[in-house]
């Protein structure tokens, strides 16, 4: 009697979260506001402090591994100072978003077979 209800039911098109898969969201979560909040810092010492000297550190140690590879395989050499900047930010920044986006749990959402 029950079984014919149960197969007219509708699918719910995403399975429920469990309490890992919140854990890991708060993280991601976590990691990108910090990511963003270290960012505008940085990015505001650099544009109105008269010496900034090495703020842009701590905008490294926040999005490392990643960062440090991108800003080792971009070249800084005979480039203007406002074309290095700007590689910089996208570089670290971008760098952050990656990893915030292989913390997010939704993209490893299993298949269902229907």
């Amino acid at each position: 009697m029950f079984s014919s209800f149960s197969a007219r039911a509708p699918r719910s098109p995403r399975p429920a979260r469990g309490t890992a898969d919140r854990v890991r969201l708060a993280i991601a979560i976590g990691y990108g506001a910090a990511v963003t909040v270290t960012t505008g810092i940085v990015l505001a010492a650099d544009l109105f402090a008269d010496d900034p000297g090495f703020i842009g550190v701590f905008l490294i140690l926040a999005t490392a591994p990643l960062s440090m590879v991108s800003l080792y395989l971009l070249d800084f050499g005979e480039m203007p100072q406002a074309l290095t900047n700007v590689l910089f930010y996208v570089a670290t920044t971008g760098s952050g978003a990656l990893q915030t986006w292989l913390l997010w749990p939704g993209r490893r959402r299993r298949r269902s077979a229907e």
